[in-house]
């Protein structure tokens, strides 16, 4: 629907979100969990890092520490360990409300997801504002040489996330200038071009260009069960609580299953039965290794620890590729 929406068509019954992502390039959905959903799986993520045995406790403030957590980067981002392939997250990624929304946003109910991770940014009081990870780091989830809509990206937001509990910042109307923008720095993209791997960072000159074409940065802030979309194309860029509340969400994103060719159906078969975790594009298979760095004191338990087997419904099997609609 929002392809149709984008070539200019007027699509009885479009809801106001979509028409946001169209014309803003983010929207927030609300309510598409209950708060007593979004509250277990906050639960699910507390109970995850505790798991390790490393000294985290969600009750004591003074375990709120690097070195009590698993392996994250850009402190609190998870993309290892297989957790995207744990139980809870297959539950939640094949929950009706959410796999609506993207069905909506793409006019089909047959749908890939990717085998994203979570956000358990756990907010860290002693960490001085000056800490560098503060700083933004303004960036797209889309190849520059990719101009049209590709993708539409989501985080399920678990806790009440205000203006100082990190989160989703966009550039908001960014994506309207994408192909210009490259074109406009066509001198920076470097001997090889820009990045094929669908992520380009953007450097300050670039963000400035934007905000002189009217753009503005926005800091989304959403409510326990809300979800954030946002279209690929979109500057962004996500940043960890600077006051007391932590921040907790899951990547979640869907596309047609029909952009599926037969090489991405075995990439994502393989990555499944690896228990990678990707990135966020569903129908573009990049995946980051299960295991930590082998310097983390969490290596030699998942180098020793078997492959864990979620219990899947028929939906979450086709939301995989494993069984065809």
């Amino acid at each position: 629907m929002l392809e149709r929406i984008l070539n200019g068509e007027e699509v009885e019954g479009t809801p106001e979100w979509l028409l946001d992502l169209k014309t803003k390039g983010w929207t927030v959905v609300p309510g598409v969990l209950s708060p007593e959903k979004a509250a277990h799986y906050a639960g699910k993520g507390y109970e995850w890092l505790e798991s390790w045995g490393l000294g985290f406790d969600r009750s004591d403030p003074s375990t709120r520490k690097v070195e009590n957590l698993p392996y994250c980067t850009r402190g609190g981002l998870y993309n290892r360990y297989g957790l995207a392939h744990e139980q809870f997250i297959w539950d939640l990624k094949s929950e009706p409300s959410l796999i609506e929304k993207f069905a909506q946003v793409w006019g089909t109910e047959e749908l890939l997801v990717s085998f994203d991770g979570l956000n358990l940014s756990v907010a860290d009081r002693s960490r001085p504002k000056t800490d560098p990870i503060f700083a933004p780091w303004a960036h797209v989830d889309q190849c520059p040489d990719r101009t049209t809509l590709h993708c539409v990206q989501g985080i399920l937001n678990f806790l009440d996330n205000g203006p100082d509990d990190g989160g989703l910042t966009v550039l908001e109307g960014s994506h309207k200038y994408y192909s210009e923008l490259w074109k406009h720095f066509d001198d920076k993209k470097g001997p090889t071009g820009w990045s094929k791997s669908e992520y380009q960072s953007l450097d300050p000159d670039m963000s400035k260009w934007l905000e002189g074409k009217g753009c503005k940065w926005v800091k989304i802030c959403a409510k326990p069960g809300d979800l954030l979309l946002w279209e690929s194309r979109t500057v962004h860029y996500g940043s960890v609580p600077a006051g007391t509340s932590d921040r907790f969400a899951a990547y979640v994103c869907y596309k047609p299953a029909s952009q599926m060719n037969e090489k991405t159906r075995q990439d994502r078969l393989d990555a499944f039965a690896k228990k990678e975790c990707t990135a966020h594009d569903p129908t573009i298979v990049r995946t980051n290794p299960r295991l930590p760095p082998n310097e983390h004191p969490t290596y030699n338990v998942m180098l020793n620890q078997p492959l864990q087997q979620p219990v899947l419904s028929k939906r979450a099997k086709q939301l995989i590729g494993i069984e065809a609609y």
